[in-house]
């Protein structure tokens, strides 16, 4: 008897517990406030990107505050140095105890993966994770919390070999096809990054029918000078690199002192990281070609370079109001109208780092854009009623209009991110950097070449 009558003191005060969360309305949404948060590495080997996308992404929210009447964003950040066990951590403290309304800029792969199961199981909005990793990707999940928006690793990897077998850059001296016996590589690290691309790959091979012209070698930093060696003497036509950040740097690294001539097509993270002067030969061309994906479309083939005197001794603009939106290489006027003209106009500051550095810098490009999106589906809702559940909805209502990478479409309960990618290739004049070679695709499109 005394065990039922506390099994209904239990129940009476989980009951309780719950009226008084529905008393106190949704999380994060107070009457001055919208509470939302990220933990993301902003020291360490990782700070580079982490610092970069936080501080895009709060100067979007600084522009929402500034413009919009009511309820400002606070944005709460914790750095979990790249750590997945720090980040499920941090994650549960800005959801258990700083109450976040939703995680915006959800940063990394590690984190990624060590909290999706208490993301899923809390449903708190995850706007925007800051990878591509296989555990983002949902299909057919009509109110699913987990709102993606980079290009998820799986669909990279079945692009990756729709490219290679149908656009005229990877047969002989990079003019041609690939032709119906040249063989294919695909170098991939042993981790989540390489293994997420690489189950695209397969796919893809399966379904092309190629299986026995593609060899698959696993590597890691430690051992890339020697698969570098197998990989040579297999004779290839391209390599697929299925891999990310530094395992793909120490693989890039051991092509070029191996001398290999064959061209490398790779994710769209390293077209911003791997592939760098810090990494490179400024001097000495690598001796292989270098193809990366992207999904921001920032490049135009028209305009001169900025003078010496346009760009400041701290990388920043000295007055971005120019009457000609080509003068900057390569890059098309939404992107000098809105990204470069919001950073460029910040005065925000995360240590030596000033957003008005960044105006050149991927990673600020992607913070942004989850900055963007998150508060373009603020504007579809009312907060004052605004829920998890209508959030969502809304979200899933009609596609979001993206700056700088065309749309995405969570309808249906489509969970899988970005679809379309372009290619970019690595040039060496007037300067090291990523030049678009070819825009945005469907792998249908890119299949039918």
């Amino acid at each position: 008897m005394k065990k039922i009558y506390l099994l209904l003191l239990v129940l009476i005060a989980g009951f309780g517990l719950i009226a008084c969360q529905t008393e106190e309305g949704t999380p994060g949404i107070t009457e001055t406030e919208i509470i939302i948060g990220n933990t993301a590495a902003t020291s360490g080997l990782f700070a580079g990107v982490g610092i970069p996308f936080n501080l895009a992404m709060q100067v979007v929210f600084d522009d929402y505050n500034a413009t919009h009447e009511g309820r400002d964003i606070v944005f709460k950040h914790y750095d979990d140095g790249f750590d997945g066990a720090q980040g499920l951590a941090y994650t549960k403290k800005l959801v258990e105890e700083d109450n976040v309304f939703a995680l915006v800029g959800h940063f990394g792969t590690n984190t990624v993966n060590a909290t999706m199961d208490y993301l899923l199981e809390t449903g708190v909005p995850m706007v925007y994770g800051v990878t591509g990793v296989n555990s983002l990707f949902y299909e057919n999940q009509v109110g699913n919390n987990i709102l993606s928006v980079q290009p998820i690793y799986r669909t990279e990897g079945r692009m990756m070999v729709a490219r290679a077998l149908h656009e005229s850059i990877f047969g002989a001296n990079s003019d041609a096809k690939l032709g119906a016996e040249d063989n294919i590589v695909v170098l991939y690290s042993d981790d989540d990054a390489g293994q997420s691309i690489k189950l695209g790959i397969t796919d893809e091979v399966a379904s092309a029918g190629i299986g026995a012209r593609v060899t698959y070698l696993p590597f890691s930093a430690a051992t890339a000078s020697a698969v570098a060696s197998v990989a040579m003497a297999l004779d290839p036509e391209v390599y697929l690199l299925s891999s990310n950040q530094a395992p793909a740097t120490a693989m890039a690294t051991a092509l070029r002192i191996a001398e290999s001539t064959v061209p490398v097509l790779s994710s769209y993270v390293n077209g911003a990281s791997v592939f760098t002067p810090a990494m490179l030969d400024a001097v000495t061309p690598l001796p292989y070609k270098v193809y990366a994906n992207a999904w921001v479309d920032i490049s135009d083939a028209t305009g001169a370079a900025p003078t010496a005197t346009q760009i400041g001794g701290d990388g920043t603009l000295t007055g971005w109001a120019f009457p000609d939106f080509t003068y900057l290489a390569g890059f098309t006027a939404e992107y000098w109208d809105t990204f470069v003209h919001d950073m460029n106009s910040s005065d925000r500051v995360d240590g030596d780092t000033t957003a008005k550095s960044l105006w050149a810098n991927a990673y600020a490009i992607a913070g942004y854009i989850a900055a963007k999106t998150f508060v373009t589906l603020l504007d579809r809702v009312d907060l004052d009623t605004v829920t998890w559940e209508s959030f969502i909805a809304a979200a899933e209502a009609t596609p979001i209009d993206l700056p700088m990478c065309g749309s995405v479409d969570w309808s249906n309960g489509n969970r899988t991110g970005l679809s379309m990618l372009a290619v970019n290739e690595l040039l060496y004049t007037p300067t090291i950097s990523f030049k678009k070679l070819i825009g945005l695709e469907g792998i249908e499109t890119v299949r039918a070449k």
